[in-house]
Order: structure tokens, then C-alpha cells, then sequence
């Protein structure tokens, strides 16, 4: 497998293909299974889970590569320095389980969760014997595994994003022994195939959002429309009108402590996409922001407790990270001297800070908007990166993100941020390790 897939990120419906292709070569096992993928019972699952992540608007990454704007501004703000943690990593025994893999980095919107205590969550592999496990990790504890019951219930496997919030509660979709998909803690089931919630007898679930309330967002689908829903109720459903516009289908969720749920929809008879709330548009394909029309917007939207959202959208001859506001960052801006070209799903803390992955000529990295944070051949406790996957962001500024080293090992890094400035010409944040 060649760096450069590594690197940027894939249409997860190319990505199964890809990762075919790889399954088809013996060779690549020792590789696979330092990334989270070894062969083992469990594909079937992931397949079933990420397929269904996957039926909303996927994006479109061959336009991503071929948009760069010529000519942008240079981001002056004052960058940030960072310290960094690695929190797990290959090899490391957590809860009795010997780490073998995360999910791999940059193969889609995969992500750790972190809380506003620093505290990290986040899928990883396991060995036992020849038996290859799968499970949600913090850096001192298993917190739910393939074989555990819940409510009553043995779990088959489960998805690559879990959610988290503040009490430590974490969220993440499974898929059960019955082989039915739900919606979990690591002791509850909230959610699962054949429930009705708000009428609507639920067969399949995108990956759900948690705040600090307990309160768990997702996309559900019947047998005859999809959906937003909480494990409560149902908050928007295709067919229904916003503000004039037709929903059809729907992007994961976002969800604060005032229990605001913000989502993107694709709209009926028309490409067009918006993000939304139950009663609201924040944005649509057409808004002018910053002075740029928009024609698409890509990813789920990230939010924070002001109602913020940050996004990815396309104008005429270029792409950027956007809030409904403003502007943050396009192609063709200069960040710790870098010449950025595309991007992945911006996350957002309740301070404003945004936080993204992008590519560059010969790399890619997280930056905020003004700062990078890690990039390719960049060094962590003496190893040199060489991809790193989709960032999360708490409320003060820290960000977790995973990593493959030139050494084939992969990681969970902490990054915090330092509050004094970098020193002027600094090309990139302090790499100290804790």
C-alpha cells in the first residue's frame, strides 16, 4: 500500500474496494493488523456498519484534489505551540487486551472522542491468541468489547467513531449477535433494529452524538424514510419541511448541552445541500459567506454550546472551512508554511477554535486556523509521522487524533495547546512529549 493512499482521505465506498484489493495480498496481514484491519470475523460487520454510515451524500474527493485557489491571503494570527501526548499506542495492554491496531488514519471520518477533562476514547484491535477482538479504549480502561452482553444482548461488533461526553459516558453504534444494529453505551442499549421511536420502526443507524445530558442523536432509517433521532423522539424525517425546503436525507448529527442537534440534509429534486436544525437553516448551497457563494457543502458539521457550526464548502474555483458566519480558511492559504489544498471534517471548540485535517504538496497534517498542530514527517517520541486521521476537539482547545509512524506503529495523540505564542518563524508547534 503506497503512502500516498495513506494520506488523504477516501470515499468509503472506494475505500472497501481498496481495502479488498490489500485483503487479496497474504503479504500485507502484518501491515493490516497494525492498522486495525486484520482479517478476522469481524469484517463482515464493519462492511454492514460503514455501509450504512454511507447512504447519505458521500463526498467527492476527485474534485477536492483538483480544487486549489491561486493567490489566497496568508493567515497571520499568531500560531500556537502544542505538547503532546501519546495516550495508546501498538502494543500497549489495556484492560487486559494487548492493543494490535487503530482504525486506519484518513480513511474517512474516523476519529477518537475527547471530553472537556482531556479525557480520550477511541476504537482499537485487539489480539488474544489467533483471535483478533475489537472495542472501545480510554488510555486506562476496555470500555466495551465484541462478547460483552448489553442489556441482555452479546455484541458483534462495533463501529470505528465513538461519541463521549463529559460524565465519561460513551455512545457508539453496534451491531448485535442477532445481527441487528444498534445504538449503545457499554451498558444500555438505547436503540436498536425493530424499535419504534416517534412512529417510525427503526432497521438501520448512522453514528450518534452525545452531550453532557445523556442525550444521544443519530440517523435512523425504516423501511420507509430516514431520519434524525434521539432515543427519545424523532427530531426531522425526509418528506418534512425547513423553512420551505424539502429534506430527502441526512449527515450525522451534532449535538450541545442546550440540546441543539445540528445536521446536513440533501434537498428534494436538486443536489443541494444545507445544514440544519429541526426548526432551522443555518446554511445552504447559494449563501454568500466571506464573499463566497456556496455551491456544496461536504461533511457533517461540527457545533459547539454558542451554536456555532463549522463545515467544509465549495465555491467557484476553490473550497475552504467555513462557519455560518464566516470564512476560516480556503485552499491556497499558507499556515505554518504549508500551502493547504483540501480538507477533512472541521471540529469545533466552544471557544471558536476549529480544527481540520488537510493536505498539502507532499503531506498533509491537522491545523486550526492558524496554527498547525502535526503533520506528515513530523516527529513523536522519535518517530516520524507519515498520516494522521480526523481530529476531535474539546471545549478548551485540546485535540485527539490518531497516527501511523514510518515504522508501520500507529498511536492515539493528545495534543494540548501551549498559551504562550510560538517564537516568530517557528514552521511548526513544539513536539514535547509528556
Amino acid at each position: 500500500m503506497e503512502t500516498q493512499e495513506l494520506i488523504h482521505p477516501a470515499n468509503p465506498v472506494t475505500m472497501s474496494r481498496e481495502l479488498r484489493s490489500v485483503h487479496s495480498n497474504p503479504g500485507t496481514d502484518s501491515l493490516l493488523r497494525s492498522f486495525g484491519l486484520a482479517r478476522h470475523p469481524e469484517s463482515r460487520m464493519k462492511y454492514i456498519l460503514n455501509s450504512s454510515f454511507c447512504r447519505a451524500k458521500q463526498t467527492r474527493w476527485a474534485l477536492l484534489a483538483a480544487i486549489a485557489l491561486a493567490g489566497s491571503p496568508v493567515i497571520c494570527a499568531a500560531p500556537i505551540s502544542y505538547t503532546f501526548t501519546v495516550v495508546a499506542k501498538t502494543g500497549d495492554t489495556i484492560g487486559g487486551k494487548t492493543l494490535t491496531g487503530f482504525k486506519q488514519p484518513s480513511f474517512g471520518p474516523n476519529s477518537p472522542a475527547i471530553n472537556a477533562g482531556g479525557n480520550v476514547a477511541f476504537y482499537a484491535t485487539y489480539s488474544e491468541g489467533s483471535f483478533v477482538g475489537e472495542g472501545i479504549f480510554t488510555p486506562t480502561s476496555l470500555v466495551v468489547s465484541n462478547g460483552d452482553p448489553v442489556s441482555g444482548r452479546t455484541l458483534d461488533g462495533i463501529s470505528f467513531v465513538p461519541a463521549l461526553n463529559d460524565r465519561g459516558t460513551v455512545a457508539v453504534n453496534g451491531l448485535l449477535s442477532s445481527q441487528g444494529p444498534a445504538i449503545l453505551t457499554s451498558t444500555t442499549l438505547l436503540a436498536k433494529a425493530g424499535d419504534k421511536i416517534g412512529g417510525q420502526m427503526l432497521t438501520s443507524f448512522g453514528q450518534p452524538a452525545i452531550n453532557n445530558n445523556g442525550t444521544v442523536a443519530f440517523v435512523g432509517s425504516s423501511s420507509r424514510e430516514t431520519g434524525i433521532f434521539t432515543q427519545k423522539g424523532v427530531l426531522a424525517k425526509s418528506g418534512e419541511l425547513i423553512e420551505g425546503q424539502t429534506l430527502v436525507s441526512f449527515g450525522r448529527p451534532a449535538i450541545n448541552d442546550r440540546g441543539t442537534v445540528a445536521f446536513q440534509s440533501w434537498l428534494s429534486g436538486k443536489i443541494a445541500t444545507g445544514i440544519f436544525t429541526p426548526t432551522a437553516i443555518l446554511v445552504k448551497v447559494g449563501d454568500t459567506i466571506g464573499g463566497k457563494i456556496l455551491t456544496d457543502l461536504f461533511f457533517a458539521p461540527a457545533l459547539n454550546s454558542s451554536g456555532t457550526v463549522a463545515f467544509t464548502g465549495v465555491f467557484s474555483g476553490g473550497i475552504g472551512v467555513f462557519t455560518q458566519h464566516e470564512l476560516l480558511v480556503q485552499a491556497g492559504d499558507t499556515i505554518g508554511g504549508r500551502a493547504l489544498t483540501s480538507f477533512g471534517s472541521p471540529v469545533i471548540s466552544d471557544s471558536g477554535k476549529v480544527a481540520f485535517f488537510s493536505t498539502f504538496d507532499g503531506g498533509a497534517g491537522i491545523f486550526t486556523q492558524t496554527s498547525p498542530i502535526a503533520k506528515t514527517g513530523d516527529t513523536i517520541g522519535g518517530r516520524t509521522l507519515i498520516a494522521l486521521g480526523q481530529p476531535a476537539i474539546n471545549s478548551g482547545g485540546a485535540v485527539a487524533f490518531t497516527v501511523l509512524f514510518s515504522d508501520r506503529s500507529s498511536a492515539v495523540i493528545l495534543a494540548r495547546p501551549v498559551m504562550a505564542p510560538a517564537k516568530p518563524g517557528n514552521d511548526h508547534p513544539s513536539l514535547a512529549i509528556r
